[in-house]
C-alpha cells in the first residue's frame, strides 16, 4: 500500500505525463453548486407533484371511490394519475444520485436516502395541497390562462362519465330520481344534466336542491343507476 508521500509524488508524475488534468478550485465549486441546485430542484418538483395527486383527488371527488365498495376501488384505480407516482419515484432516485456528489451522500445508505426523501416529500406534498397554491393555479386554468400545466388541472372537473362517473348540482329531485347538471366551464360533452336513479334503500329526503353530488353507477334507458352517491364539496370554484 502506497503511503502519503509515494501516493502524492504518483499523482505529480501523473499530472507531469498528461494522464491526470488540473482543474481550477472554481470549477469543483461549480460542479457541487450545480448538483446542489438539481438536488433541491428534484426535491421540490416531487413535492409540487405529489401535492398536485392529493389535491387532484379530493378537488374531484375520486376518494369517495374508495368506499362505493369493490367496483369503486377499481374505478379509482383507473382513474389514479400513475404517471405522477412514477415520476415522483423517478426525482427521488435522481436526487439519491445527485447526492452522491457530496461527501455525505456516500455515508448514507441508498435505501436510508430514498425512505428519507420519499417520507419528506409526502409530508410536504400533504401540506402543500392543503394550501390555496392548486386552487388558485385552478381558478386559472379554467379560465385558459394557464400554459403546459392547464389540461392537467382541467381534467379534474371532467366528469369521467365513461368510466361511470357523474358530478354535478341537482337541479330537481324526482321521487327516487334526481336530476344534476354538470358544467365544467369548457363547453365539451360532458356538460349537461344526467338523471341519477338511487340505490334501493337511499334515503332521498338528505338531498336537497343546489348540493353537489359526486356519482358512481351504469347509464341505462331511464338514466344512471347509481351504485355510489356522496355530497360533494369541492374548494375551488365549479361553475
Amino acid at each position: 500500500m502506497l503511503n502519503e508521500t509515494d501516493l502524492k509524488a504518483s499523482v505529480l508524475q501523473k499530472i507531469r505525463k498528461g494522464e491526470v488534468s488540473m482543474r481550477p478550485r472554481l470549477y469543483f465549486i461549480a460542479r457541487l453548486a450545480l448538483a446542489a441546485f438539481v438536488a433541491i430542484a428534484a426535491l421540490a418538483l416531487a413535492m409540487f407533484v405529489l401535492s398536485f395527486v392529493f389535491f387532484s383527488i379530493h378537488e374531484s371527488g375520486e376518494q369517495f371511490l374508495l368506499g362505493f365498495g369493490g367496483r369503486g376501488v377499481l374505478t379509482f384505480i383507473t382513474l389514479f394519475p400513475w404517471w405522477s407516482l412514477l415520476l415522483t419515484l423517478a426525482l427521488i432516485f435522481a436526487l439519491d444520485y445527485v447526492l452522491r456528489y457530496f461527501k455525505f451522500g456516500y455515508r448514507i445508505p441508498m435505501l436510508e436516502i430514498v425512505l428519507g426523501a420519499l417520507a419528506v416529500v409526502v409530508a410536504a406534498g400533504v401540506l402543500i395541497s392543503a394550501t390555496p397554491l392548486h386552487s388558485v393555479l385552478l381558478s386559472v386554468a379554467d379560465n385558459n390562462e394557464l400554459p403546459v400545466l392547464g389540461p392537467l388541472y382541467e381534467d379534474i372537473h371532467d366528469s369521467h362519465e365513461e368510466q361511470g362517473i357523474y358530478r354535478g348540482v341537482i337541479s330537481s329531485i324526482q321521487g327516487n330520481a334526481v336530476v344534476i347538471a354538470h358544467n365544467d366551464g369548457d363547453r365539451d360533452t360532458d356538460d349537461g344534466t344526467s338523471t341519477i336513479m338511487l340505490p334501493p334503500g337511499f334515503n332521498v329526503a338528505t338531498l336537497y336542491v343546489g348540493e353537489r353530488l359526486y356519482v358512481a353507477g351504469d347509464k341505462g334507458e331511464g338514466g344512471v343507476n347509481a351504485y355510489g352517491i356522496e355530497k360533494f364539496a369541492p374548494r375551488a370554484t365549479v361553475k
